[in-house]
């Protein structure tokens, strides 16, 4: 970060959240003109749900191993490609969810993400990066069974048996694939969709629909965008905040537009 042109004025390195937010409410209480955060998506979040509402801006320093909120705003992987990036970048207020009261910054999940999570242990995410993701995949998709699921928003919203419901604050998810056409991270509103239950072909075409953003055209799969939602299931249902558990069904969602000030580059690499 020196090295194109940050002055760092204090480096602290933690290793507990307790001691983390303290650090981070003390660079706060000073109004910290810049605050970079290094860490994976679960990191990010929280330190983003303090920040939010300040005058300080945030830099976000990808060191996990998903980095989806970073792929989102366009930050590249590697210590020089990121500085390089944050040192051209500009400052841009973007928008934060609030799902059963806490903040997010790129998704709240339930169904098969959920799953997915449950069986990555902690030690091989840390220590095999993405590759530890294939067998916590495939075994979630063999015990992956439908819920009742019913969205309550504004307008018509949706109710039916279900494998997957995703609500963004930004317009990202699972890597760089866009969570619909027209999502965004500073529209003021969320982006939701639903899987309905379905069969393998079904699932393959799904896939197929990720890859290529279209996933939200399918016949199988509701979407709308919303200011906020009212999420309920049977049985109750974990819920993933950014990569991290929040408890079970029923889910309260809102957004919170432009409270969050970040820097962002100019060359986003969400795939479009």
């Amino acid at each position: 970060m020196e090295s194109v042109g940050f002055t760092v004025r204090d480096f602290r390195i933690t290793g507990k959240r307790r001691e983390f937010e303290r650090v981070l409410d003390d660079h706060l209480a000073q109004a910290a003109p810049l605050i970079a955060i290094g860490g994976g998506d679960g990191t990010q979040r929280l330190a983003a749900e303090r920040i939010a509402g300040s005058s300080s801006v945030m830099a976000v320093i990808p060191l996990g191993t998903g980095n989806a909120w970073a792929t989102d705003l366009g930050i590249p992987p590697g210590t020089q490609r990121m500085a390089r990036a944050l040192a051209s970048a500009t400052v841009e207020p973007i928008d934060m969810g609030m799902a059963n009261g806490r903040g997010f910054v790129n998704v709240a999940t339930i169904g098969l993400t959920a799953l997915i999570v449950k069986y990555l242990p902690r030690r091989m995410k840390s220590h095999w990066g993405r590759v530890a993701y294939l067998p916590a995949v495939l075994r979630s998709l063999r015990e992956l069974r439908p819920f009742a699921l019913e969205v309550t928003v504004e307008r018509v919203g949706y109710s039916g048996s279900a494998l997957l419901f995703v609500a963004a604050a930004g317009r990202a998810h699972a890597g760089p694939f866009r969570v619909s056409r027209t999502s965004s991270n500073s529209d003021g509103m969320l982006s939701l969709y639903a899987l309905d239950e379905t069969d393998r072909v079904g699932l393959v075409r799904f896939g197929f629909g990720l890859l290529t953003g279209r996933h939200t055209l399918l016949d199988e799969v509701w979407s709308c965008d919303a200011a906020w939602a009212k999420v309920t299931s049977l049985p109750q249902k974990r819920i993933i905040v950014d990569g991290e558990p929040l408890g079970r069904t029923p889910l309260d969602l809102e957004i919170r537009g432009q409270v969050l000030r970040v820097l962002v580059p100019g060359d986003p690499t969400v795939t479009d």
